[in-house]
């Protein structure tokens, strides 16, 4: 919750907007996180398992003029982030005939390994990662053949890690994007202690299974080399607006937000216990806003510190990125 309201702080200050409209719109946030883990303590565990946010309910829960927006945003991004859409996008067909993914300077590297060792390497990876799928997903995941890998660099959020990028093509001719990115262990076990699972992508994808009322029906994790990954779809149809979108609708888009944690949380936690914490004065929504306006604030001066170091030869840059 804690960064989900300075993440609010942040696009306020991306964008331009007033101080006073970002408190109010990080308040959002934590009020309908509040009211819907009330909510959910009062429902069966049934109930909160299958509640769902659609895009209907979701539209139908909004204001006129940002339920147009949103829908046109689905519409939009549901074309581009689709398999479709990323196999035109990123396909490429060699002089051989062969598809192939489409090497960028930045996102997207050759793998430093011939086809053979590439091919031997990807047989072992695709028979862990069949082990850890259950019965019917391993005959969906055997209809697909390997093409082409390359290394993938991603967001800051994966800085670091290992990520692979996997050209599939099914039986019908209809190629799918399987993306294998590392899991390390989380920063809880510094306080939790080691955690449950032998494989940090086991735990991700359990995670994830979790918390996501429709997760990705491809999830899988595998052990290659003592680092752990977990496997999903690339471009599997996520709509991610952009900051100027919701701009104009920031507290609705926040309480949006609140709404499907508190969900995720409800599922994967004790919602009758995180509400009774919360509980029913202004202390807890005052306690997150000051946090994040804090944290936020932190945030602006570690990337101004950066900036200058960068452009002081202490920090190296590449000239061109996302």
């Amino acid at each position: 919750m804690k960064r989900l309201a300075t993440s609010v702080f942040v696009l306020a200050q991306t964008e331009g907007i007033r101080k006073k409209t970002a408190e109010k719109a990080a308040a959002a946030a934590v009020g309908a996180y509040a009211e819907a883990m009330h909510r959910y303590a009062g429902m069966s565990e049934l109930d909160i398992w299958y509640d769902r946010i659609d895009a209907d309910s979701l539209t139908r829960s909004l204001s006129s003029a940002f339920a147009t927006e949103t829908r046109r945003t689905i519409a939009a991004q549901s074309k581009k982030r689709s398999q479709v859409g990323a196999a035109r996008k990123l396909i490429v067909t060699d002089d051989a005939g062969n598809r192939r993914i489409l090497l960028d300077d930045v996102k997207r590297r050759p793998l430093a390994l011939s086809e053979i060792e590439a091919a031997s390497v990807y047989d072992q990876i695709f028979e862990t990662y069949l082990a850890s799928a259950p019965p019917h997903l391993r005959r969906l995941a055997g209809r697909f053949t390997r093409h082409d890998t390359v290394q993938q660099v991603v967001g800051v959020g994966s800085v670091g890690m290992r990520v692979y990028l996997h050209l599939m093509v099914g039986d019908s001719d209809v190629p799918v994007f399987f993306q294998l990115k590392q899991a390390t262990a989380s920063v809880y076990e510094e306080v939790l202690g080691t955690s449950e699972f032998a494989n940090h992508g086991e735990r991700v994808v359990v995670g994830q299974r979790l918390m996501q009322s429709a997760s990705d029906v491809f999830l899988g994790f595998v052990r290659v080399d003592e680092h752990d990954y977990y496997v999903r779809q690339f471009r599997d149809m996520k709509i991610i607006p952009e900051g100027s979108q919701v701009a104009p609708y920031l507290a609705e888009f926040a309480a949006t937000c609140g709404s499907a944690l508190a969900k995720s949380h409800a599922r994967s936690g004790e919602p009758s216990a995180i509400a009774a914490y919360i509980g029913s004065g202004d202390a807890f929504g005052e306690g997150i806003v000051n946090f994040a306006k804090a944290y936020a604030r932190q945030t602006s001066l570690d990337h101004s510190d950066l900036v200058a170091a960068i452009g002081d030869g202490e920090v190296e840059a590449a000239e061109s990125g996302w």
